[in-house]
């Protein structure tokens, strides 16, 4: 990661009139629903109202209102939000705002600094997440998805990136870790990520790259602990990496070394946690799946060479030679390699033992739009069913969430791999067929929304019976 100058344009005069009605529109929609009554959902008659008094059926049909049970904690949650399909991505990725975005990132992609426009396939992300917010809340599930309190930044530029759908869809998803408390409790601005903002700080002062082995380290932690051991500046403690590179090899063993768990014991619990946004934002965009490290690799490769030129030509302005470089991507790791190597008598550009495969967070299972809309819908009459649990989309047109008059009822989140291989059967008027949810994830989001719609989906058990509110 590097950082990026982050420059809004101006939005076209009719996107800048939909952009302010749909944040209006979204505002006193989530303000409508404050009182609404627990265990209760939003029948036709509600929507219809909502759409008379002038809404935005877009806004009105992805409008979500459930009761939320969660494992690990004791009440059951008001959770309010809106599904993917509320924001539009004609104005969020418009070609003009994307083509901006690419120039801002030199066509790479914003977290991992891949090129992208040679293949065309960088999309337009939100930093924080808009349609749905995954988080830890127990040892028993990875992430549980509930609706995002971010969704008045879906238009916000300042929070828009130009991503790979590898960095945003498959590892970030819906998850974006903070310190303390989280909006609405507070403002948006007294949040502290734990996710590093390309455009906010320097990504430098917390993710770097060892050049040797092309993968990420976590250099908050290391520099300071670096600082506060030995008792030098900032600047002597990145010189003192840069010159002894074995320092980034040796660096698993110095973190469970006693030193290490000292110093580290000795630090208040707030700083302590501060020092693991190096750590968090490599695994949450999965900077060093294996992929990516090969081709930071092969770009090592390559730019060893431009340095064995600069050598030849006796010219020592080193930070001069970097800007030179007619870089696009990995620009932040060729820092890293050119200033290691010139601390070096002899560079190397790479070990043979190099290993791709360690410590490697797992991609999420299903697209962010999937894992968005779909959830448990549990009737109170059927709290004690261990057997099956229907299966809802939540939209105005899902047949069970949306069109059918129903008694109270709890949703829970699909735990998407644990439940992954479960069986899903789907009932029509004329008979009852089988899927799962890897094949549901692989159709259109419209033709989902048709099932839904015409069915009646439910998952196969065993469940864990559920104790009544």
């Amino acid at each position: 990661m590097i950082q990026i100058d982050c420059k809004p344009i101006a939005w076209l005069p009719d996107e800048d009139v939909k952009i302010a009605a749909a944040n209006k529109q979204m505002q006193a929609l989530m303000a409508r629903l404050v009182d609404a009554p627990k265990y209760h959902t939003l029948t036709i008659e509600d929507r219809k109202q909502l759409v008379s008094e002038g809404y935005a059926p877009d806004l009105v049909d992805n409008l979500v209102f459930i009761t939320l049970r969660l494992t690990g904690l004791t009440e059951d949650l008001v959770n309010v939000g809106f599904n993917y399909a509320a924001f539009d991505t004609a104005l969020f990725a418009s070609d003009h705002l994307k083509a901006h975005l690419q120039q801002l990132s030199n066509g790479c992609c914003a977290y991992c600094e891949s090129y992208l426009l040679a293949t065309n396939s960088g999309e337009v992300g939100h930093f924080r997440p808009v349609e749905l917010l995954e988080r830890p809340v127990s040892t028993h599930l990875d992430v549980v998805a509930t609706c995002s309190p971010y969704f008045s930044l879906a238009y916000d530029q300042n929070n828009l990136l130009f991503v790979c759908n590898a960095c945003h869809e498959q590892y970030k998803g819906g998850q974006f870790p903070l310190v303390g408390k989280r909006a609405p409790l507070i403002n948006i601005d007294q949040e502290q990520p734990l996710l590093v903002c390309p455009y906010l700080e320097d990504p430098r002062q917390f993710v770097r790259f060892d050049p040797q082995s092309g993968r990420a380290y976590a250099f908050d932690v290391l520099s300071t602990f670096l600082m506060d051991s030995n008792s030098i500046s900032h600047r002597e403690a990145e010189q003192l990496v840069w010159s002894q590179p074995e320092l980034l090899q040796e660096s698993h063993d110095l973190m469970e070394s006693p030193a290490f768990t000292r110093w580290l014991q000795s630090l208040d619990k707030d700083s302590a946690i501060q020092l693991t946004k190096g750590q968090t934002t490599i695994e949450i965009l999965g900077l060093n799946r294996p992929e990516l490290v090969i081709s930071r690799l092969n770009a090592i490769g390559q730019l060893h060479f431009a340095y064995e030129r600069f050598k030849l030509s006796k010219n020592d302005d080193l930070p001069a030679f970097i800007d030179s470089l007619p870089l696009l991507q990995y620009r932040s790791l060729a820092i890293d390699a050119l200033h290691t190597w010139h601390n070096q008598q002899s560079p190397q550009a790479t070990t043979d033992n190099t290993t791709t495969h360690q410590n490697q967070p797992s991609s999420l299972p299903f697209p962010n739009w999937f894992r968005a809309s779909l959830r448990y819908c549990v009737e109170e009459s059927n709290l004690a069913d261990n057997h099956k649990r229907n299966l809802v989309f939540l939209s105005a047109n899902d047949r069970l969430y949306g069109q059918k008059a129903k008694e109270r009822c709890v949703f829970l989140p699909v735990n998407w791999k644990q439940d992954k291989h479960k069986l899903i059967k789907v009932r029509s008027q004329r008979n009852i067929w089988e899927t799962s949810l890897s094949e549901l994830a692989n159709s259109r989001p419209l033709e989902l929304i048709n099932l839904f719609t015409h069915n009646d989906v439910w998952v196969e058990g065993p469940f864990e019976a559920l104790h009544s509110a």
